[in-house]
């Protein structure tokens, strides 16, 4: 009896017993990951062809792929930017020297693109010793475990891998604890519940008192699935495979003019039975044909047209386009010249996409900052925020912010407006009070040199008075 048909109750679980349900879990998991990552990587199996065309061309086009998937995950990663933090509704410079010191302006990129592509990635925060590491873990190698009541408690973590050594290894993530295996001799990596371990160096108390394991996790489920943007293009892509893969076959035999001559003796060796001299019987452009017998009649077949190929993929891109909410002209590229709303209806799609990834992503990247900063910090206190996915021009930007701001709109969500990242916004609020700090000085000085220019009468002084009175003796 396998661990997926029965684990003991939850309160009566020990490590070993969740190390055994997870690995089964894991494989699952794996087998999954695996399929998706062949589609997005281009190495995808033919489909859709007869038993016939595999024995005559399966070995000729058994690597082959017109890779669309890749372009339909990265289209969305691409406009998907974390530009800052809010802790309380402001700015963090805290959070934000956390995300640049794990280096996650690139590994969040990684992260999104594991995500869209398997339908999840992981974040991982180690408490380290007081210097947090938030680490992106691949979907292979790491699994979590949920309550089956509340589907945003996580009960447990496994990350499980294989060394350079031939070692593998595994560490257990529960609330209260972390342990830490290795297997006692060099195993393959698909070994786990019949392999002998022993407890490495590591194991100990779990600082966060929650499972620090976060699923990043795509266009998530009520029972916990996730989904991969690949999952509507991978029977289309095969599509596209096996009409490419025709059309190459019939350019081989049939894209060509065939020229046909009736009426002319082969000579053929008497041996062999094979023509002689067939090299003078083919066609070239420094050969002319002449035939000495009058019945011989020479006639051409026509070229195959290969345009009803061409046709039928561009009707499978189509549709690759409306169900993956890609853009017409990221896939067929025959926009030229079009203008800036006709470019906005055409990428409305992607920008909700990325809007939807946007909702999803942001609650596992704010757990995993909120615990980076020491859990003083809770989850609905910090807020990602996002760079605009949406292309617009700066024209189009700064008109709107200026009619924005002649209703009073705070300038500095006017700037975020702009594209602004909350750190380019703080230099902004330093140059600005600088600058209004040197007018009020220079103000100040010109004020100054003004009055010691045209000093002011004593009070009650008459301004046309040129001094006191003189006092003199009386004449009377």
């Amino acid at each position: 009896m396998s661990a997926l048909d029965y684990a003991p109750r939850l309160d009566e679980r020990t490590a070993e017993d969740w190390r055994t349900l997870l690995f089964d879990r894991l494989e699952a998991q794996r087998a999954r990951v695996r399929f998706y990552e062949d589609y997005y990587d281009g190495t995808h199996p033919l489909q859709f062809a007869t038993g016939k065309y595999r024995e005559a061309f399966g070995a000729l086009f058994s690597a082959f792929a017109d890779n669309w998937c890749q372009l339909i995950v990265d289209s969305a990663v691409e406009r998907l930017k974390v530009v800052g933090f809010q802790i309380g509704g402001d700015s963090s410079d805290d959070a934000w020297e956390i995300w640049q010191r794990n280096a996650l302006d690139s590994e969040s990129v990684i992260a999104h693109t594991e995500a869209g592509k398997c339908g999840r990635a992981y974040l991982l925060v180690d408490p380290n010793d007081g210097e947090p590491r938030i680490t992106v873990e691949h979907p292979e190698q790491v699994i979590v475990a949920h309550d089956p009541a509340d589907r945003r408690k996580r009960l447990a973590a496994l990350k499980k891998w294989l060394g350079d050594d031939g070692f593998q290894y595994v560490t257990l993530y529960l609330p209260d604890a972390v342990f830490k295996w290795e297997s006692t001799e060099p195993v393959g990596l698909g070994e786990g519940s019949e392999i002998e371990w022993v407890e490495r160096e590591g194991s100990g108390t779990n600082v966060y008192e929650v499972v620090p394991m976060i699923p990043l996790e795509n266009k998530p489920g009520l029972l916990g699935k996730a989904h991969s943007d690949l999952e509507p293009a991978i029977q289309l892509q095969n599509a596209v495979n096996k009409l490419c893969s025709d059309l190459i076959v019939t350019s081989e035999y049939g894209a060509f003019p065939q020229r046909v001559a009736t009426g002319v003796e082969v000579i053929r060796d008497p041996e062999t039975g094979k023509p002689v001299r067939e090299d003078e019987q083919t066609a070239a452009m420094s050969r002319l044909w002449k035939y000495e017998k009058p019945e011989v009649t020479v006639t051409s077949l026509p070229a195959a047209d290969l345009s009803n190929f061409v046709v039928a993929i561009d009707m499978l891109i189509q549709h690759l386009a409306a169900q993956t909410r890609t853009p017409p002209h990221y896939l067929l590229a025959k926009m030229v010249n079009a203008s800036g709303d006709a470019l906005s209806t055409a990428e409305a799609g992607l920008v909700s996409k990325c809007k939807e990834k946007q909702l999803f992503f942001s609650d596992a990247w704010e757990e995993a900052i909120a615990l980076a900063l020491g859990g003083d910090v809770g989850q609905a206190e910090c807020e990602a925020i996002w760079a605009n996915p949406e292309r617009v021009s700066q024209t189009q930007l700064a008109d709107a912010a200026v009619k924005k701001k002649s209703v009073d709109v705070p300038e500095e969500m006017l700037w975020l407006e702009l594209g602004y990242t909350p750190e380019q916004i703080g230099e902004m609020k330093k140059q600005l009070a600088s600058q209004q700090k040197a007018e009020l000085e220079r103000t100040n000085a010109q004020l100054a040199a003004a009055q010691a220019a045209n000093p002011q009468p004593p009070q009650g002084q008459n301004p046309g008075q040129a001094g006191p009175p003189t006092t003199g003796g009386n004449d009377g």
